[in-house]
């Protein structure tokens, strides 16, 4: 046996102990708050999808990696039904917001708009109700007349004065006229419209009053909105004293319903 004295190492003093468990405790810690970090993110992102106690690096990157997704809309992303749409990223807003778009109610809305009838666009005449006596005939046709004249007239001011109101107005006249030869129709009446020339009638006092009418609203736009004003007057007061002179259900509703076209009429023209 060698008598040599043998040097081994020294025992680890108490500082070096404290630094070691220090350093230890901090590496500890920071993984619990990485963990923690990405679990509130996990709930923040997903809306309830918690972690429970730590589970290492393996576990916390898949939750950071679900997170993600879900943010940014991505096939692994999992979300609360009707919760939390909106901070879930572009993808869900972009899917939420057609979802609101493409609702069936509103469409359905939009669709109802369109129908005939539903602002006045379109009349259901009703079907005649008793035979026509010859003042009653002969005032249906004059009426006829008046509602082509009002086409007439308002097509030719357009033409020279370009408005909205004389499009608008004109379309509706004809709409008008259609009602009243319906009418016509009904009651085994002849139209005397049919294969007519726009801007002549057979009525005397008509075609005076077209001319008159056509040449001072060609002299100015002005002058053409005070001609369809008069015209219109002129509609509603002829209607009032049609409708107190009959009986007939058919005639009275078409007759009224005109009536509340040319008031319409009659403001707009009166704007100016």
């Amino acid at each position: 046996m060698s008598d040599e004295p043998t040097h081994e190492a020294p025992p680890a003093g108490q500082d070096e102990v404290r630094i070691m468990m220090a350093n230890s405790n901090r590496t500890i810690r920071r993984s619990m708050g990485a963990v923690a970090a990405v679990g509130a993110l996990a709930v923040a992102g997903v809306g309830g999808y918690a972690l429970a106690g730590s589970d290492g690096p393996t576990e916390g990157t898949r939750v950071a990696t679900v997170a993600t997704q879900e943010q940014t809309g991505g096939p692994q992303g999992v979300g609360v039904p009707g919760q939390g749409r909106q901070g879930e990223g572009p993808g869900r807003q972009e899917h939420g917001q057609h979802g609101q778009h493409g609702q069936h109610g509103q469409h359905g809305q939009r669709d109802q708009r369109d129908q005939p009838g539903q602002q006045g666009h379109g009349l259901e005449v009703p079907a005649p109700a008793g035979t026509l006596s010859a003042e009653e005939a002969e005032t249906l046709s004059m009426m006829r007349e008046e509602e082509r004249l009002a086409h007439d007239l308002y097509v030719a001011l357009g033409e020279a004065w370009p408005d909205r109101r004389f499009d608008n107005i004109s379309a509706a006249e004809a709409r008008h006229g259609e009602a009243t030869a319906t009418l016509l129709a009904n009651h085994d009446l002849p139209d005397p419209s049919v294969g007519s020339t726009p801007g002549v009638y057979d009525y005397p006092e008509l075609q005076e009053l077209y001319d008159d009418w056509l040449e001072r609203g060609l002299t100015s736009k002005s002058e053409a909105l005070a001609v369809g004003a008069e015209l219109e007057r002129r509609d509603i007061a002829d209607l009032e004293a049609a409708m107190a002179a009959t009986e007939q259900p058919d005639l009275d509703a078409v007759y009224e319903h005109l009536r509340d076209g040319s008031e319409k009429h009659l403001a707009a023209f009166e704007r100016g």
